[in-house]
């Protein structure tokens, strides 16, 4: 579980050193800078976690239910409510990178694969009635 210090940064700081940060990610030219500020940053569990989140966001806006979601992409039923959630009450920041997903070809190529598996793991009745939706 991530943790914090008890005692907290003062406020001043605590803006400058997030701004620093959002800067850090903002000024990635590419997907091997990205990789390798992420592989410093985070731990590769963490990674999967947040790539689970934006899957779990991508496949929710797709229109799929969050029962498949939880089977398909092994989370639980409180972690897809909840990035579910945060979709609805604002999500923003997630509807930008789905919409960036979109434009890039291999990804498109990645979910097309995700939804074979979707449909590996559905009955054919259960699939179309998945895809009717989507």
């Amino acid at each position: 579980m991530t943790q914090i210090s008890k005692n907290p940064l003062p406020k001043h700081l605590e803006t400058q050193m997030l701004s620093l940060f959002r800067l850090a990610l903002v000024n990635i030219d590419s997907e091997k800078t990205a990789a390798e500020l992420l592989d410093d940053l985070l731990s590769p569990t963490e990674k999967i976690m947040l790539g689970k989140r934006l899957s779990i966001a991508f496949l929710l806006d797709q229109g799929c239910d969050q029962r498949t979601i939880h089977t398909i992409l092994h989370v639980s039923v409180t972690t897809v409510n909840n990035v579910n959630y945060w979709l609805q009450q604002k999500g923003n920041g997630y509807r930008r990178a789905i919409r960036m997903i979109r434009r890039e070809e291999k990804w498109v190529k990645f979910f097309d694969k995700l939804e074979s598996a979707l449909r590996g793991f559905l009955s054919e009745k259960a699939w179309r009635e998945q895809a009717h939706r989507l």
